[in-house]
């Protein structure tokens, strides 16, 4: 009898052991756990297991869910109205939603449009199309930095006449901005039809308006020196010896009267010599015997003398009589007659007017800091625009537009044509030269030239 207890119990504890004696407890869930160790599914983000269904989460429940665009019981808080202002004329913000929905959202936008006295200027609008856009300063009477103009008080150019066709004048900027000016190009390059201009440079073989410089037509064309038609000693004539009529100086002849080509040179003589006929200023009769000759009235220069009685008028060394004798035709200079031809005294001096006299002048000393007439060349703009432009790469002068600018301001402007001398107006004819050759002519237009313009 004991015995068929244990086998009774024996074959129980087998039947329970068994996996197959375990029911999953799904039914219709579709998610939670499924009372043998397992699964009935899994919700998606945004939703909770309740009841072995899935049911969207709250806002504030600490789960970002699909239609939410914040929470602030998770990682993305929501921000409040007043986080979502502008100081920004171009920059339109705008909230949407609330934070006791989770769905608040801040959206900005970039002002495109052109709309005058929005505070807003648009990459895309100028002072023309947007008076957002106008510098400040523009419009207070005041030449300020940078501007060529200010109307009414400063009016600015509404067209640029020209009548050199070797130059192209181009009217830059805008009223609106201050900024208008005639902005002069020196043309040098050889166009082989016919545009009126010669350059310097051509030959008769690279542009077609070298051949009208006639040799003879009593008119000093561009590509002349001088012109055999008009009569020595008149302006432009051709010399027919480079004789100044100083004894001190020695003279050489280049080219030919026939080409309209005479080209002369001198060399001042500086070395105390007896018997060479010349008297340097630094000499007296007892260092050079030629200082005893010196005699005013005789047709020559020397010595002291300045010029000399008996050279007539028009000619090299001829004593100025009157002040009209001294015009050099420059409205910024003043022309004063010093000494007298009696003695051999007499002697021009031209001097420039002061920087920043109200005067409509720009001297050549001047520069566009100290004179705002000089500004309103806007001289700088061409030169900066230029060097920019065209002196890059291994001939970088200014790493930016601003540097240039505050550089241009120390040099003196100098006078249109300049090919040397330490002046604005040098410096601009280099680089134009250097559109075609910026490996030579770049380093010429620095701010501190070592050649050229020096």
């Amino acid at each position: 009898m004991r015995l068929v207890v244990i086998l009774f119990v024996f074959g129980l504890l087998t039947a329970c052991s068994s996996p197959n004696e375990c029911t999953s407890q799904c039914a219709d869930a579709v998610c939670g756990d499924d009372g043998c160790g397992g699964s009935c599914g899994a919700c998606t983000e945004g939703q909770t297991c309740e009841g072995g269904l899935c049911t969207a989460l709250g806002c504030g429940d600490g789960v970002l869910a699909d239609t939410e665009t914040c929470d602030d019981s998770t990682d993305r808080p929501c921000s409040p109205a007043s986080y979502c202002e502008s100081t920004n004329a171009c920059l339109k913000a705008v909230y949407t939603g609330s934070v006791t929905t989770c769905d608040a959202s801040c959206e900005t936008t970039f002002t495109e449009a052109c709309i005058n006295d929005d505070g807003c200027c648009p990459s895309l609008c100028n002072p023309q199309t947007d008076s957002d856009c106008r510098p400040v300063g523009c419009g207070n009477g005041v030449l300020d930095d940078r501007e060529t103009c200010d109307p009414p008080e400063i009016p600015c150019p509404e067209s640029c006449p020209n009548d050199d066709p070797c130059k192209t004048i181009a009217l830059t900027g805008i009223p609106e901005a201050c900024n208008a000016a005639c902005t002069v190009i020196p043309i040098t390059a050889c166009y082989p039809n016919t545009d009126g201009c010669c350059p310097a440079d051509c030959a008769t073989d690279e542009d077609a308006d070298c051949l009208a410089a006639a040799c003879g037509n009593a008119i000093v064309d561009i590509g002349e020196q001088c012109d055999n038609g008009l009569v020595w000693p008149a302006p432009g004539a051709c010399t027919p010896d480079c004789d100044d009529n100083r004894a001190c100086t020695n003279e050489s002849l280049g080219g030919s009267s026939d080409t309209c080509s005479v080209v002369c040179s001198f060399i001042d003589v500086g070395v105390c010599v007896a018997g060479d006929g010349c008297c340097p200023a630094a000499c007296d009769s007892t260092t050079d015997a030629d200082c005893d000759a010196v005699i005013c009235g005789d047709g020559v220069i020397d010595g002291l003398e300045n010029c000399d009685s008996m050279i007539p008028a028009g000619y090299p060394g001829a004593c100025p009589i009157s002040v009209a004798d001294c015009d050099d035709s420059d409205p910024c200079t003043t022309d004063t007659l010093v000494g007298v031809a009696n003695d051999c005294s007499a002697l021009c001096v031209n001097q420039d007017l002061a920087c920043g006299a109200g005067d409509s002048c720009c001297p050549a000393s001047c520069t566009t800091a100290n004179d705002a007439e000089c500004a309103a060349l806007s001289l700088c703009d061409t030169y900066c625009t230029n060097a920019m432009t065209y002196c890059v790469g291994a001939n970088l002068i200014y790493d930016t537009i601003e540097a240039c600018q505050t550089a241009c301001q120390t040099m003196p402007v100098g006078k249109d044509g300049d090919l040397t001398g330490p002046t604005l107006q040098c410096r601009i004819h280099h680089l134009m030269e250097a559109m075609n050759d910026a490996e030579t002519h770049c380093r010429h237009a620095v701010e501190f030239p070592t050649e050229a313009c020096i």
